[in-house]
C-alpha cells in the first residue's frame, strides 16, 4: 500500500534521480537484439500511435551474480488514459509462459517504454512488473531523431523508496549500462545493417555499406586512441595530475592487445602471403583461360583452311 500511496502523490519532477548517486550496484549489459526489437515495435505501431503516445513491453534476460544480461523482449498490451496505464496481465502471463517454454533460462528482468521522459503512470506499470520481479529495471528509449546526439537515446532506471513531503514514495533512479554482444549477435546486426530500405541489397550496395561501416569504426577507434594518448602525454608533462586508476586500466588494455608480438607478425605475414598467392593464382587462371581461348580460335581457323584446300582439289 505504501507503494501505491507514494505513486499517487509523487510528482513527476520528484520521480527521477540522476545517475551517479548510489544505486543497487548492479551492472546492466544491453544486447543489440533488445534495441532492434524496441525500434521495430515502435516503427510498426508508429502509424497507430498518437502524438506523444508510446509502446511498452517486457525485458528478458538472466542474472549472473551482480551482472544482468538483457537479451530479448516481448510486447505488452495496455490501455492508457490520462491517469492510468493498465497492462493486460492475462496477455502478459501468457507471453511470459511462452517464452519460458522456449527459453527456460530467460527471466523477466523489467520492462521498456518509448518516450523522451518518464510519465507519472509509469510507476503503475512498474508496480505491475514488480509482481513478477521484485526489482525490475525500466528502459526508456527516445524515438526522436536528433542529429546532434551521438549517444544511444536509451536510459535505464531502477526504483528506490524515498520520503517525499513526509510520504514514502517510489522514485526512479537512473542506472548505468553498457552495450554487450556475442559473436552471433554481431554478425546478425551487421547483416541487418546492410539491408537497404527496398528490402533488397545488391552486392555493390552491400560492399559499400560494409566499407562505410569499417571506415566509421576505424575513425572512431583512432579518435579514442588519440584521446587516451593525449591524456597520457598531459600526465607525463605535468599538465594534469596522475590518475593511477586510469593508468592501470590503460596498461591492462594495452597488454591485452597482441600488437608487435612475434605471433601477431607471423599471423599477419601468413595472411599477406595467402593473399598474394590467391592473387597470383587468379592471374594465372585468367591467363590460362585467355590462352586456351586463343588456341581454340587458331585451331578453328586452321581447320577451316584445310577443309577449303581439300574442296579445291
Amino acid at each position: 500500500e505504501v507503494f501505491g500511496v507514494g505513486m499517487a502523490r509523487a510528482s513527476v519532477n520528484n520521480m527521477e534521480r540522476k545517475v551517479g548517486e548510489e544505486g543497487s550496484g548492479l551492472e546492466f549489459k544491453l544486447h543489440p537484439l533488445v534495441i532492434i526489437n524496441i525500434s521495430d515495435h515502435y516503427t510498426r505501431c508508429s502509424y497507430n500511435v498518437k502524438e506523444g503516445g508510446r509502446v511498452i513491453g517486457c525485458l528478458l534476460g538472466e542474472q549472473k551474480g551482480r551482472v544482468i544480461h538483457i537479451t530479448n523482449t516481448f510486447e505488452m498490451n495496455f490501455k492508457a488514459d490520462s491517469e492510468e496505464q493498465n497492462v493486460d496481465q492475462e496477455h502478459l502471463n501468457f507471453k511470459k509462459q511462452q517464452y519460458k517454454t522456449v527459453f527456460p533460462k530467460l527471466e523477466v528482468i523489467g520492462w521498456y517504454s518509448t518516450g523522451d521522459k518518464i510519465q507519472e503512470n509509469d510507476l503503475q506499470t512498474h508496480k505491475t512488473i514488480s509482481e513478477i520481479n521484485e526489482s525490475p529495471v525500466f528502459l526508456l528509449l527516445d524515438p526522436t531523431i536528433s542529429a546532434a546526439n551521438r549517444d544511444l537515446p536509451i536510459k535505464f532506471y531502477e526504483t528506490e523508496m524515498h520520503v517525499i513531503e513526509g510520504i514514502p514514495s517510489q522514485i526512479f533512479v537512473q542506472a548505468k549500462y553498457t552495450v554487450d554482444s556475442l559473436e552471433a549477435e554481431r554478425i546478425a546486426v551487421d547483416q541487418v545493417a546492410r539491408i537497404v530500405p527496398s528490402g533488397k541489397a545488391s552486392s555493390t550496395e552491400q560492399l559499400s555499406s560494409h566499407m562505410t561501416g569499417m571506415q566509421n569504426a576505424i575513425k572512431m577507434l583512432r579518435m579514442r586512441i588519440s584521446t587516451i594518448l593525449g591524456v597520457v602525454k598531459q600526465m607525463k608533462e605535468g599538465k594534469i595530475p596522475y590518475d593511477h586508476g586510469l593508468l592501470r586500466e590503460i596498461s591492462s588494455l594495452v597488454r591485452r592487445l597482441p600488437v608487435g608480438t612475434d605471433k601477431t607478425k607471423k599471423g599477419l605475414n601468413l595472411e599477406y602471403n595467402d593473399t598474394l598467392l590467391i592473387t597470383y593464382l587468379s592471374v594465372m587462371t585468367s591467363g590460362n583461360a585467355t590462352l586456351h581461348e586463343l588456341v581454340n580460335k587458331i585451331n578453328a581457323t586452321y581447320d577451316q583452311r584445310v577443309s577449303h584446300r581439300r574442296t579445291l582439289f
